[in-house]
């Protein structure tokens, strides 16, 4: 079953929940301050669902005002964006020029590790998506113009997002862990897809994204085939080799670089869901032909060896 982390004030004194409220903020999402509101005393309640790279959090909490100020501070231990789906109360979130003031069922999403501002007058609840920023900014390229945006949860794409991930936090506790983490994927596709329909984009800019997610679809489709290359997606897609490049840049990859990367994700994927199948006959599955250049690839993608990474998953 999923992996949970159950985490609140009420396990902590009075006299140090603040403290305590901070440093779990910061260890877990992003280093910020964190205050209660005159009006309620400090309490807050988390659960954290997951291990992969994107994690779900469900959130209970009273008033509050959270903000990370502009000011020199250490690395931090997540570098995240934070997707919100308010379930009950008020949410104001500023970031930049922009502040989103958020309904139940709305959404937004923002760069934890930059300055912002989160300002809660009362009692709510909301579920957090954290997701990594390199995996998102291959989904979503300008995501950073996207920052602070309210996406409404009550119609289109913005409705079957938000209520995706209320069910997928809602049944965590009874999924397998593998099968979460492929669900969590499909939360950053529609999150990616949920902005990008956002009429707050540019034309132009929307034109480019749906031709991206084209791209991206198709290399999807022929990740197992060893012989894709920009020709090959040139060729099939009507498009030219160049341009195709051109729609990775923002992410600064090649379309080639990017296809390496998903064929270590999958592999990475399946090394742990299939403990029995042959690291070569994985690498082979998703469209590497040398072994040699999977493992140099494999361990300078994720710091370690293909066979390592499958014992640390036990």
């Amino acid at each position: 079953m999923t992996k949970a982390q159950f985490l609140s004030t009420e396990a902590v004194p009075h006299a140090q929940r603040r403290e305590w409220l901070c440093e779990v903020i910061g260890r877990e999402y992003a280093r910020a301050d964190a205050d209660a509101l005159p009006t309620q005393p400090l309490f807050n309640e988390t659960t954290i669902y997951g291990e992969s790279d994107v994690r779900i959090s469900a959130i209970r909490s009273n008033a509050i005002l959270i903000e990370r100020p502009k000011r020199p501070s250490l690395p931090d231990s997540h570098d995240v964006y934070l997707a919100v789906v308010l379930l009950s109360g008020e949410y104001f979130l500023e970031q930049g020029e922009r502040r989103a003031a958020l309904r139940p069922g709305d959404m937004t999403i923002y760069d934890a590790t930059r300055p912002h501002k989160i300002y809660c007058p009362g009692s709510f609840s909301k579920l957090i998506v954290s997701l990594p920023r390199a995996a998102m900014r291959m989904r979503s390229p300008d995501i950073d113009r996207r920052l602070a945006a309210p996406i409404a949860g009550a119609r289109g794409l913005g409705a079957i997002t938000a209520a995706h991930i209320r069910s997928l936090a809602a049944h965590a506790a009874v999924i397998a862990d593998e099968s979460f983490a492929a669900a969590t994927d499909h939360c950053a596709d529609l999150i990616a897809l949920s902005f990008a329909d956002s009429q707050q984009i540019p034309a132009t800019a929307r034109g480019r994204d749906a031709t991206l997610r084209r791209v991206k679809r198709f290399i999807e489709s022929r990740l197992g085939d060893p012989q894709l290359d920009p020709a090959m997606a040139a060729q099939r897609l009507g498009l030219s080799s160049r341009y195709l490049n051109s729609l990775f840049e923002a992410e600064g990859l090649s379309l080639m670089r990017y296809v390496w990367a998903r064929r270590l994700e999958n592999c990475r994927r399946d090394l742990c869901a299939e403990p029995g199948a042959p690291i070569g006959e994985l690498a082979y599955r998703w469209g590497f032909s040398d072994l040699s250049h999977f493992s140099r690839a494999f361990r300078r993608r994720f710091g370690q060896s293909a066979r390592e990474a499958r014992a640390g998953s036990k």
